[in-house]
Order: structure tokens, then C-alpha cells, then sequence
């Protein structure tokens, strides 16, 4: 006997991770509602690569195609000298293909949110929830009691904290690890195709990486816009959050030397469309579940970005926790299959993009990408669960 009948799923944070484990979850049966602590359920404006292990995983969902359909396919990865711009490597979208059964696309976050969330709507259109920030639980042997901000609670079998890499849940799961700044400051824009300097275009997807700094930028929406990620090793950063307003002086100074049509770029972003943040990140955790509450995504593996597995990583594990359930006969059941398979893989993942974001940065280091490291030959539709 499986658990679908009945069984109620909380899950804390409507985020790509949050929507594609509800999708997952609605797909196989399962009533879910998703809280939010943002007065408005969405993502903001930045791009991400959705390589092959995730669309897999995208397509088992039913929004892969529609996904698709307005993204951008990475038609070939150049990685360039951050000084003159000369090709070092170029990685085409049919090899990758060929190798790992589908292209990298380039993906502006919201159309991802965008298209999950009208899915999980189409399920059920009362599920989703605005304006409710998590603040504690309390559990017992037949089901978990959640508390949000405001006086109300909401009572379920199983709670999940997808909540990002500040996670509330993982903190009140576990009080005595917090995030730390991970010694990375990043900077990012969106630029119109016709801003972008000819040379950059024609190259289309580029990864330039100097002494302590990278460059990376590839097109979004079928080729209408540049999305532009510089990343550099710095002491210290003190505020919180994705939206810290940077300059255009600023961006290319810190990148100074690189070549003269990337710095070019950077002069071009429009005004008010460039932003900051320090990284965070987190320790691995020995265990990512207590009684029946249990994270995923960046709440159970925080993920830096050097090998752009953050958001394929989170729709990994809502597949799975999906299909554990799915397969189990009580809730302890589904959540231990679901860690024994996830656990190994997140916190590889987590700690090889670590290596790989300091590999990338110094130039006596080779790199090893995604590809290189076999991360995107995973199946999360098929792997034993």
C-alpha cells in the first residue's frame, strides 16, 4: 500500500525547488500546499543554464518543450583568455547532445518559475500561499504543525524546507550552523541583444576566467537578451540578499585587464539593471532530515555557482523526494529513500562546485566542468530509488 490517499505535503518556500517538488508531487497523486514568505510568489530577473540531469527530470514534469520553447539552446560553449578574448576551448550543443542526450539552455529564471507554478496552479489553483513566513514547527508521531510570522499555522504529515540557502527551516532544524560569506562577490545583468558589443554576440555563450575573478555570459530567450555574471575573491561582504545596486564603474574596474570588448559589455548594461551580492554558503550536513521534516535544494545543499547545478540540483531532489513518496509505504520510509539517494549526490555536487569556483580562478589550476565530472549523465527519472 502506497501513501498518496490522504497524505498532505508542507512544503516552505515557492522557489523553482519549492514549485518543481510540488509539480512532482501533484503528478504522482499527492495534495501539497507551498508557503512563501514574499508578498508575491516569484522569481526575480537573472539567468540560469538548465543542463541535460535536469531536463530529464523537467520532462518526466511536462514542461521541458514549453520551457524550451522560449529559452535559448547554448549552440557553443566558448571558454576564452580573459585577456585577448582568443577561443581556448569551444564545446558545441550537438556534442553535448550526443553525450549526455539533450542541450544546455540558457534560461531566464522567471519563465522557469513561470512555467511551474502555472503547472502546480493547473493542479490545484488554492495551493499556493503569499505572505507566509516560516518561524518554527512542532512535530509528533502522526504529523508536523507549522508557524508563520503572523499567528497562523497549517498542519500537515510531512513539511519540506525549500527555502533557499538562508533556509529557516534548516536553521530550526539545526540552530547551530549558519551561513557564511564563501570569500565570492558576484555581480549580474541582463543586457537587450543590441547592446551587446558584435563580437560578444557572435560568440554567444562565453566563460573568460582571470586571477580571482571570472566572466561568464550566455543568451536568454531565444537570443533577446545577455545575461552577464562576474564573479571575484573577496575578504568581506556584509549585506544580505541579490539586489544590492552596483555601478558600471565599479564592475569594470574589478574586472580590469580582461579583454576590451567584455569590459565594453559592461559599460553597456542600462542604468539601474546591475546588481551585487556576496556569496553564501554552507557546510555539508550530516543528515538532512528529522522526523518528518526534510530539506532540499540550497536548504540542504547550498550550491556556488562555478558549476551552474544550483537550480538542476533542487529539480533533482523534488523528483525524487516525488518519486520516494510515491513508492513508500509511510512517510519515514519516503523520506530515508529519498535521502540515502540525494545525500551522496548534493553534497558531492556542493563541494565540487567549492573546487571548482577556485580552480577557475587560478590559471595554474585545470577546470573540470559539469560535463568534464559526468554530472549531467545522471537520471533522476530512472535512478534506483
Amino acid at each position: 500500500m502506497t501513501l498518496k490517499i490522504n497524505t498532505q505535503i508542507t512544503i516552505i518556500g515557492g522557489g523553482i525547488g519549492g514549485l518543481a517538488t510540488a509539480l512532482a508531487l501533484q503528478r504522482r497523486g499527492f495534495r501539497v500546499d507551498v508557503y512563501e514568505r514574499a508578498k508575491e510568489i516569484r522569481e526575480v530577473g537573472a539567468g540560469v543554464i538548465i543542463t541535460a540531469n535536469a531536463r530529464r527530470a523537467l520532462c518526466d514534469l511536462g514542461v521541458d518543450a514549453e520551457l524550451a520553447a522560449m529559452s535559448s539552446t547554448i549552440d557553443i560553449f566558448h571558454t576564452c583568455h580573459f585577456a585577448t578574448g582568443a577561443i581556448l576551448r569551444a564545446v558545441s550543443g550537438e556534442e553535448i547532445s550526443r553525450k549526455v542526450g539533450a542541450a544546455s539552455l540558457g534560461v531566464y529564471r522567471a519563465d522557469l518559475h513561470s512555467v511551474l507554478m502555472a503547472s502546480v496552479l493547473a493542479h490545484d489553483p488554492d495551493c499556493l500561499h503569499a505572505s507566509y513566513e516560516f518561524v518554527g514547527l512542532e512535530q509528533d508521531e502522526t504529523g508536523v504543525m507549522v508557524k508563520f510570522a503572523h499567528g497562523a499555522s497549517a498542519r500537515s504529515d510531512v513539511v519540506v524546507g525549500a527555502d533557499g540557502n538562508a533556509s529557516a527551516v534548516r536553521s530550526f532544524l539545526f540552530p547551530d550552523e549558519a551561513p557564511k560569506f564563501a570569500g565570492q562577490v558576484a555581480y549580474r545583468s541582463l543586457i537587450p541583444i543590441a547592446l551587446v558589443p558584435d563580437s560578444v554576440r557572435e560568440r554567444g555563450s562565453i566563460m573568460s576566467a582571470g586571477p580571482g575573478r571570472y566572466l561568464l555570459c550566455y543568451p536568454l530567450r531565444g537570443g533577446q537578451i545577455m545575461n552577464l555574471i562576474g564573479l571575484v575573491q573577496s575578504g568581506e561582504w556584509e549585506e544580505e540578499g541579490w539586489t544590492t545596486p552596483a555601478t558600471r564603474a565599479e564592475f569594470a574596474q574589478t574586472f580590469a585587464g580582461f579583454e576590451p570588448d567584455l569590459i565594453e559589455l559592461i559599460h553597456r548594461i542600462p542604468q539601474g539593471e546591475l546588481f551585487k551580492w556576496g556569496l553564501r554558503d554552507r557546510e555539508p550536513l550530516q543528515n538532512w532530515t528529522v522526523g518528518r521534516v526534510t530539506t532540499l535544494g540550497d536548504a540542504a545543499h547550498p550550491m556556488t555557482p562555478f558549476l551552474g547545478q544550483g537550480a538542476c540540483m533542487a529539480i533533482e531532489d523534488g523528483l525524487i523526494l516525488a518519486r520516494a513518496f510515491a513508492e513508500s509505504s509511510t512517510v519515514q520510509e519516503a523520506l530515508a529513500r529519498y535521502e540515502a539517494v540525494r545525500k551522496p549526490r548534493g553534497t558531492m555536487v556542493q563541494l565540487a562546485s567549492r573546487e571548482e569556483g577556485l580552480s577557475l580562478q587560478d590559471p595554474s589550476k585545470k577546470r573540470r566542468t559539469a560535463q568534464d565530472r559526468g554530472l549531467m549523465d545522471y537520471d533522476p527519472v530512472t535512478v534506483p530509488v
